[in-house]
C-alpha cells in the first residue's frame, strides 16, 4: 500500500502555510522608513526579489472581495494598492524570517531556487519589454512564483525534496511524490485564488499547442534559467537563443547579448542571496564581476544531486532537468490564424516606431507610422484617439487612423462612472467581445453605443507622465472578422508606443 500523501492531502496541509520573508528584505524595508511614506516603486523593487513577500502580499489581496468589472490582481503594485499601506505593514510585521525557519542543505537549495526564479523573471521581463508589452511586471511576477510548490515543500516537507535526484525531472518527481512540483504549484495557486494569468503560466505546456506571446515568454525564460545551469556554451543554449531570436524578430547575436545582459543584471541585484548565480559561468566574464558573484556565495555542506554529464559546479548549482525535457519551439509562439492582421507589417511598424522615438521625433511622421500599423497591419476599419478636454467633461476625437466617416467631430461624455470615466480613473486595455459584452455595453454612453453599432471593440487608456491623456478606440465594424487575443496584444503595443510619443512632446 502506498503510504505517500496524495496531492490533495499535501494541498490541505500546505495551503495554510506561508513562505517566509528573507532577512535582507526586512532590513531593506526598515532602511526605507515608514510604509506610509515608501514609494510604490521602491517597495516593489524589494518585494520582487523575495518570493515569500511577493506571494504573501498577493494572497492577502486576492482574498479580498472585488466588483464584477474590477481587474484581477497580477502584481505587487496592484496588491499593495488594494490592501493599503497600513495593512501591508501589518502583514510584513507578522511574517516569519527564512533564516529562522530553514538551515543547512534545505536552505541552500531554497536560495538556489529563488536565484533561478529571479533570473527567469528578469529574462521574461526583458523579452516583454522588447515586445513593448504594456505591463511586463505581470510576466516578472508570474515567473518569480514558478517554483512555489518546491519552495513550500522545502520548508514543510520533512526533507522529502532532498531525496530527489533532480528537481526538474518530472518523471522522477512523479515516481517519488506521486505528482509533479508544477502540479503542486498550480494547485496551491488555484487554492489561494491567484490571478488567472499566474495559473496559466503554471499549466503544462505540450510544446505543440498555440500559446500567447506572454505565456510563451515565461516558458522561454524558465527554460533559459534552467539551461544556463548546464553552461552557456552548449547546443541546448544555442538552440534556445535561436528560438528567442525568432520570437523577438532579431539576430541570434543580438538575442544572446540581451540574454547575457539580463543574466548579469539579475545577478548583480541579488548578490545577497548568497549563492552562485547562473551569470557566474558566462564566458569572458569580467574577473572583478565574477569575484563579486563568488565572494558572498555560501557553499552547502554536501554537493547537491546532479545528473551525469552536467557541467560541474558541484556545490553551487541546482540539479538540472533531464535532456528529454522539451523547449517549446518559437514557431509556435503566438497563433495569428484567427486574425486578418499582416504580422510582418506590424513587426516593421513596431521596429520603425521604436527607431523614430529614439531619433529626431516628428509627430506627423510618427502618426503615419502608427496609421500603417492600425490600418495595413491590423486591418482595422475604425481607429481614433479621443483626447480629454481640459475640464475633463468630454473626450474629443483628435486623431483618426482608420475610416473617418462620422467620427471627425465625435465627442464622448465622461461622467456617471461610465466606461470612459473608469478608463481614465483606472488605466487599462479592454477588449469587448461575447465573453464580457453583457457587462461592458451597459457602461457605454447610449449615443456612443448607438453610433458604433457593434459589441466587439477595443479601448485603451493613453497616459503621459502618469496622467491620462485620452482613449484609443478600435474595431473592425463592417467586415467578417472580430477581434481576438492576438489583435489585443498588438493593439496594446501600438497604443503604448503612441503614449511614448506624447511623452516626448511633453503632453
Amino acid at each position: 500500500m502506498d503510504a505517500r500523501k496524495t496531492l490533495e492531502q499535501w494541498i490541505a496541509e500546505l495551503s495554510e502555510k506561508d513562505l517566509p520573508l528573507l532577512r535582507q528584505s526586512g532590513k531593506d524595508l526598515k532602511m526605507l522608513g515608514s510604509f506610509e511614506t515608501i514609494s510604490m516603486a521602491k517597495f516593489s523593487n524589494i518585494a520582487l526579489t523575495d518570493p515569500g513577500l511577493t506571494l504573501t502580499i498577493l494572497r492577502a489581496a486576492c482574498t479580498m472581495p472585488r466588483s464584477r468589472l474590477q481587474d484581477e490582481i497580477h502584481t505587487v503594485d496592484a496588491a499593495t494598492m488594494k490592501l493599503g499601506t497600513g495593512k501591508v505593514g501589518e502583514i510584513i510585521d507578522s511574517m516569519e524570517v527564512l533564516e529562522n525557519c530553514l538551515e543547512g542543505e534545505a536552505k541552500t537549495l531554497y536560495m538556489q531556487l529563488v536565484s533561478r526564479a529571479y533570473h527567469s523573471a528578469y529574462q521574461a521581463y526583458g523579452m516583454a519589454r522588447e515586445r513593448v508589452d504594456m505591463v511586463p511586471e505581470e510576466l516578472f511576477t508570474a515567473a518569480m512564483l514558478h517554483d512555489i510548490g518546491a519552495l513550500i515543500l522545502l520548508l514543510y516537507g520533512d526533507g522529502i525534496l532532498l531525496t530527489l535526484s533532480s528537481l526538474d525531472d518530472e518523471d522522477a518527481q512523479k515516481e517519488s511524490l506521486g505528482f509533479t512540483l508544477r502540479e503542486l504549484s498550480y494547485a496551491l495557486a488555484k487554492h489561494w485564488k491567484l490571478s488567472s494569468f499566474i495559473l496559466q503560466s503554471l499549466e503544462a505546456y505540450d510544446g505543440e499547442s498555440p500559446i500567447s506571446s506572454r505565456l510563451y515568454e515565461i516558458h522561454l525564460a524558465n527554460d533559459l534559467s534552467v539551461t544556463a545551469q548546464q553552461g552557456w556554451e552548449t547546443p541546448e543554449m544555442e538552440a534556445l537563443v535561436e528560438k528567442i531570436a525568432q520570437h523577438l524578430h532579431c539576430d541570434p547575436e543580438d538575442a544572446m547579448e540581451e540574454v547575457r545582459d539580463n543574466a548579469i543584471h539579475s545577478a548583480e541585484e541579488t548578490v545577497f542571496y548568497g549563492v552562485v548565480p547562473a551569470a557566474a559561468s558566462l564566458p569572458d566574464l569580467d574577473e572583478e564581476l565574477l569575484d563579486s558573484f563568488l565572494i558572498n556565495a555560501k557553499i552547502p555542506n554536501k554537493p547537491l544531486p546532479q545528473r551525469r554529464g552536467q557541467v560541474e559546479i558541484p556545490n553551487t548549482s541546482i540539479p538540472t532537468r533531464q535532456a528529454k525535457a522539451q523547449i517549446p519551439p518559437a514557431t509556435l509562439a503566438p497563433d495569428y490564424s484567427m486574425s486578418p492582421m499582416n504580422h510582418n507589417i506590424i513587426v516593421e511598424v513596431i521596429r520603425d516606431c521604436k527607431a523614430h522615438l529614439a531619433s529626431g521625433f516628428n509627430l506627423a511622421e510618427f502618426m503615419k507610422l502608427l496609421k500603417r500599423g492600425f490600418v495595413d497591419g491590423l486591418k482595422l476599419n475604425r481607429v481614433f484617439f479621443a483626447m480629454l478636454e481640459p475640464e475633463r467633461r468630454n473626450l474629443v476625437n483628435r486623431f483618426n487612423f482608420g475610416n473617418e466617416t462620422g467620427i471627425r467631430n465625435l465627442r464622448i461624455p465622461v461622467k456617471d462612472h461610465n466606461l470612459f470615466q473608469r478608463l481614465l480613473d483606472t488605466p487599462q486595455a479592454l477588449l469587448c467581445n461575447d465573453n464580457n459584452s453583457q457587462k461592458v455595453i451597459p457602461l457605454l454612453p447610449k449615443e456612443f453605443y448607438k453610433f458604433i453599432d457593434t459589441n466587439e471593440f477595443f479601448v485603451m487608456t493613453i497616459r503621459s507622465k502618469g496622467k491620462p491623456l485620452g482613449v484609443v478606440y478600435a474595431d473592425r465594424y463592417g467586415n467578417d472578422y472580430g477581434l481576438d487575443k492576438a489583435d489585443h496584444e498588438k493593439l496594446s503595443q501600438l497604443c503604448l508606443l503612441l503614449a511614448k510619443g506624447f511623452e516626448l512632446i511633453g503632453r
